[in-house]
């Protein structure tokens, strides 16, 4: 008996504590910058595995919040209040840019700068590989350094784990300084393990600067098993420069410790034509969700067309509601992505929203003609965005990611004859064929519509899996 009551209490403090930590967990956890399904995982994980739960939300959940925004003079149409509210920039008047519609013509033409560079250079990238195509740009850095240039690189641990340790010594022999974001060491792993600098950003004399979708490395020369690489990335000059100047050397303080004069890298210039840009960003604190929330401002504000292509496809709830809400205001949205993308996981849940899309009235297109790596929003005719973000939870609410609004018809104009040109290589996905499955398949040859499923139990499995599944992976994953 004296056995039995001792259990039981036993039972009760530890019932007690495990009902007090997971309470404790709830402030945590729904203080934080996420949308609901993510709160609710984690506090579900915390409460069914109290110990476990904590230690992997400490390792790849928590998210410290910034400081709060101040925007003392939020001016001008809605886009632009938000933009300016959570990241402080107000749209740039004179600027020229440059479109570079693949890796041939990004690396042609950012190989001139940085041949062309005569007192700094600062470069950020997510990957940055170990061939060809990263050899040569190395070469030319050291090169750089060597003849007294201020040549600064940062590089993501994670998506840059295939550079070398050996071309990073030849870089820091020759004075290249360069910094790992949030790098990962077993067995002790960073709390921001799957928080990732996944931003494209090159200033050279502070004058010429350039940012989107295409990494270093030659896939977007030679193509890989994917095939070729579709990609957008921009040459900017002007005012925006002075912009994505200052981004890089606030990156650089926080991966360095090391706070650079932003008057001692921001060049005049003398272009006078006027080519409005505002630059947004994504990272801790304010501006957190301001690539979200001015990609849904955009998006609802449209009275004719939206166009959005993106290799990974996985809204979050905002922007869903609003392609949703203007497909049945009479907007036509078309939205492009890849036939198969370098995640099979992330095209089985990305498949879990293309019937509410279509029912909704979204023409959605699948592109054939290799993989469609770039991140493009065009809103009618006087509105583009050309960046790092996809269209996908861990891009919008995770990693840090910068984008070019421009308010520009011409640019908007060639911008979207690019995408009728890559239409021309897509399948549309009709409703009536269309059906979940697992991964994807190239079809043989182009179609209109997409062919149908094949029926039977595997395919009805995988139905069920995709669409009563889906919404806890989606919570999970991108928790």
């Amino acid at each position: 008996m004296a056995r039995s009551m001792r259990l039981a209490r036993d039972m009760y403090i530890v019932l007690l504590l495990h009902l007090a930590w997971a309470l404790m967990a709830v402030p945590v956890v729904t203080r934080q910058q996420r949308v609901p399904a993510s709160a609710a995982t984690w506090l579900a994980l915390i409460l069914l595995l109290p110990v476990a739960g904590t230690l992997l939300y400490i390792l790849a959940g928590y998210r410290r919040n910034g400081p709060t925004a101040d925007c003392p003079a939020c001016r001008g149409d809605r886009l632009e209040q938000i933009i300016a509210h959570g990241c402080g920039t107000r749209p740039t008047r004179y600027n020229r840019v440059g479109l570079l519609h693949n890796g041939n013509n990004a690396f042609t033409a950012l190989i001139a700068s940085l041949q062309r560079a005569t007192r700094s250079i600062h470069m950020e990238y997510y990957i940055i590989r170990d061939d060809r195509i990263g050899r040569t740009i190395a070469e030319i850095l050291i090169r750089k350094a060597r003849a007294g240039l201020e040549v600064r690189v940062i590089y993501d641990a994670v998506g840059s784990w295939r550079l070398s340790r050996k071309t990073l010594r030849r870089m820091h022999d020759a004075g290249v300084e360069t910094a790992a974001f949030e790098p990962v060491r077993f067995p002790w792993f960073t709390t921001r393990v799957t928080h990732r600098n996944h931003r494209k950003i090159v200033v050279t004399d502070g004058k010429v600067a350039y940012l989107g979708g295409i990494n270093i490395a030659k896939y977007y020369l030679d193509g890989d098993y994917m095939g070729k690489w579709r990609d957008e990335h921009l040459r900017v000059e002007g005012d925006a420069v002075a912009d994505l100047q200052r981004l890089f050397i606030a990156d650089w303080a926080r991966v360095r410790g090391e706070y650079l004069d932003s008057r001692r890298y921001i060049a005049p210039h003398g272009i006078r034509r006027r080519l409005p840009i505002q630059l947004a960003w994504a990272e801790e604190g304010p501006s957190r969700l301001t690539i979200a929330d001015a990609f849904a401002s955009a998006i609802v504000r449209a009275h004719r067309t939206v166009r959005i292509s993106s290799p990974y496809f996985l809204p979050p709830a905002m922007l869903l509601d609003a392609l949703r809400l203007a497909a049945r205001g009479g907007v036509r949205v078309q939205v492009m992505i890849p036939s198969c993308s370098d995640s099979p996981f992330t095209d089985l849940i990305s498949d879990s929203y293309i019937g509410d899309l279509l029912d909704a009235g979204v023409e959605l297109y699948r592109y054939d003609n290799g993989f469609l790596h770039a991140k493009l929003l065009i809103v009618d005719e006087d509105t583009a965005s050309v960046g790092t973000a996809n269209m996908d939870y861990r891009s919008l609410l995770d990693n840090l990611e910068v984008t070019a609004f421009i308010r520009d018809r011409s640019v908007v104009r060639a911008l979207s004859a690019t995408y009728d040109d890559d239409l021309a290589s897509c399948r549309r996905i009709a409703r009536e064929t269309w059906r979940p499955g697992f991964g994807c398949r190239r079809p043989a040859s182009r179609e209109t519509r997409g062919p149908p499923a094949r029926a039977g139990a595997g395919n009805t499995a995988r139905h069920l899996i995709v669409t009563h599944n889906n919404f806890f992976w989606k919570s999970l994953i991108y928790a």
